[in-house]
């Protein structure tokens, strides 16, 4: 009994380490796969890394070729051009100097036919103010000779005339009257006597009525025609109901 049992027991140990044996084994298998999976995967990430390192530096050299030569034929055309537009702006800047100087000498034109307009229209306004200064004493004189007084005839509640009336060194209060150009009944002689002016007669109003006349404000009880007046004298001839 006891050896039926140490029997068993080394069976069961026995196959306990067989069956260890074997998983470490294939453990041991695993980790050696994916070591080995690693590496070929970093040989082919290397590879193509190289390969396209290389490639890029092929089309890199390829390109700065094509660039190149693309330059070599461009630069020429380049130059062409650039001599073109060297000699337009050559030509466009001797044009647009040809138009400057034509442009001023225009103006210099223009600013001496005006200088000249202006020296003419100067001219002209010196005689004119010449000619005027030279007239005006003529008027100035005209109107100092020109003598006159201040006449005005009122009617009954009526002017018939009111203004300025020349005279000369002979002019009398009866005078300056009939250079008024007015209707005058009066009767002659050494006393002149006026009975009438404009249809307005002496008593036509009531008994006693008729005309009188003043120079310079005062009553004048003497003939019109012996009382003289003077320059800028007031000569007042009017139609009183009161006798005076």
């Amino acid at each position: 009994m006891k050896k039926s049992v140490g029997v068993i027991l080394a069976l069961v140990v026995t196959v306990l380490t067989i069956g260890a044996a074997f998983t470490v084994q294939h453990f041991v298998s695993a980790d050696q796969a994916v070591e080995r999976q690693a590496q070929s995967s970093q040989t082919s990430s290397s590879t193509q890394a190289t390969t396209s390192a290389s490639s890029s530096m092929a089309h890199v050299r390829s390109t700065q070729t094509s660039q190149s030569t693309t330059t070599k034929r461009v630069k020429p055309k380049h130059q062409a051009t650039a001599r073109r537009q060297h000699h337009q702006a050559a030509a466009s800047a001797h044009s647009q100097s040809r138009r400057t100087s034509a442009v001023k000498k225009r103006q210099s034109a223009q600013s001496t036919r005006s200088s000249q307009t202006a020296r003419t229209s100067r001219a002209a306004t010196t005689t004119t103010k010449a000619t005027a200064t030279k007239s005006t004493p003529k008027a100035v004189k005209s109107t100092t000779t020109a003598e006159s007084v201040h006449l005005v005839v009122t009617g009954y509640h009526k002017t018939f005339f009111d203004g300025r009336v020349k005279i000369n060194a002979k002019s009398t209060a009866f005078s300056v009257l009939k250079a008024s150009k007015l209707k005058l009944v009066y009767q002659g002689g050494v006393a002149f006597y006026v009975s009438s002016i404009n249809g307005l007669a002496q008593n036509d109003i009531k008994t006693g009525s008729g005309w009188k006349y003043k120079v310079n404000g005062k009553f004048i009880d003497r003939a019109a025609n012996q009382t003289k007046v003077g320059k800028n004298d007031s000569v007042h001839w009017y139609f009183t109901t009161k006798g005076y």
